[in-house]
């Protein structure tokens, strides 16, 4: 029958383009890897195209915009075209973080407290004490975002958070061991801890490192055997109650007391070098090709 025809997507148009290409390079190299018949897209634009309609499996490695929002999904869905990863409304859900937090509050999954902005001119929240996140609702790899320890720094994140939406979403801090649970197919992969040299997650500690590099580990060090169960719980029910399918990757912070805090979901984790799912899915036993593989067939057999 020859291999499958798999198509990986990559590109797009959001702030996180750039990473989507060395994503979906890597991808496209681990399935020729594994054995499939693989052309790349750099998709600028959501739209069906004649490459969608002749492979046997889509493969999106768009990382937000309409990659990630649930856009193209709803594309290939309307086309009865088989896709890897979460269907659209999933996406649609996870991209938008206050949505997130809706689905998280009405599941009883522990998240911090927040607030929606949609004026750029609004006062400092002061409710919830400092420091607070401000942080854009629908953007990935941290764009936007900002830590503001006292009212003087209020206006500066809120401007820089308005550059890349509509809308702000305001959150206490949650001091404590950031981490992340990707869940695949189903199933709760090895957490990883994340240790980085500035003052919160940002796009320098993941991508550019110019504060020093950070630190993955897994298993994790000083985080406990009962948080790390505390995580696969959370992150699995987060899978569910989003209606998540294939892929999906948790952020959580750990608190001093233990406790676990979601922050968000992620339906098209990366698959650049430091990126979290790969890790996750190596210490479980899957090298990069496999889970590729793994990630294809479940689409394919759909």
């Amino acid at each position: 029958m020859g291999a499958l025809k798999v198509l990986v997507l990559d590109g797009g148009n959001s702030s996180e383009r750039d990473i989507s290409l060395i994503s979906g390079k890597n991808v496209a190299e681990a399935l020729r890897t594994a054995g499939f018949d693989v052309k790349e897209y750099d998709i600028r634009k959501p739209e069906l195209v004649q490459e969608m309609k002749e492979a046997d499996v889509v493969y999106p490695v768009l990382h937000g915009g309409f990659g990630e929002d649930g856009t193209i999904q709803k594309i290939l869905e309307d086309a009865k075209v088989k896709f890897v990863g979460c269907p659209s409304e999933a996406c649609r859900i996870c991209m938008d973080k206050w949505i997130s937090k809706g689905i998280m509050n009405r599941n009883g999954i522990r998240n911090a407290p927040g607030k929606l902005i949609t004026d750029p001119k609004t006062p400092c929240i002061t409710e919830f004490g400092f420091p607070l996140i401000v942080k854009p609702t629908s953007e990935g790899s941290t764009f936007g975002l900002s830590k503001v320890e006292d009212p003087s720094q209020w206006e500066k994140a809120l401007e820089f958070a308005f550059r890349f939406g509509k809308e702000v979403l305001v959150e206490k801090f949650i001091e404590g061991t950031e981490a992340t649970v990707s869940v695949l197919d189903g199933k709760a992969l090895p957490a990883i801890e994340i240790r980085y040299p500035g003052k919160c997650y940002d796009f320098d500690a993941k991508y550019t490192h110019a504060q020093g590099e950070t630190q993955y580990i897994c298993p994790p060090k000083t985080i406990s055997q009962k948080a790390q169960q505390e995580m696969a719980e959370l992150s699995e029910k987060f899978y569910r109650a989003c209606g998540a399918r294939d892929q999906i990757r948790i952020d959580i912070i750990v608190d001093k007391e233990d406790k676990c805090w979601v922050l968000e979901g992620n339906t098209i984790p990366g698959c650049t070098p430091s990126s979290l799912l790969p890790k996750a899915a190596k210490a479980a036993g899957l090298d990069f090709p496999a889970l590729c593989s793994k990630l294809a067939m479940l689409a394919a057999n759909r």
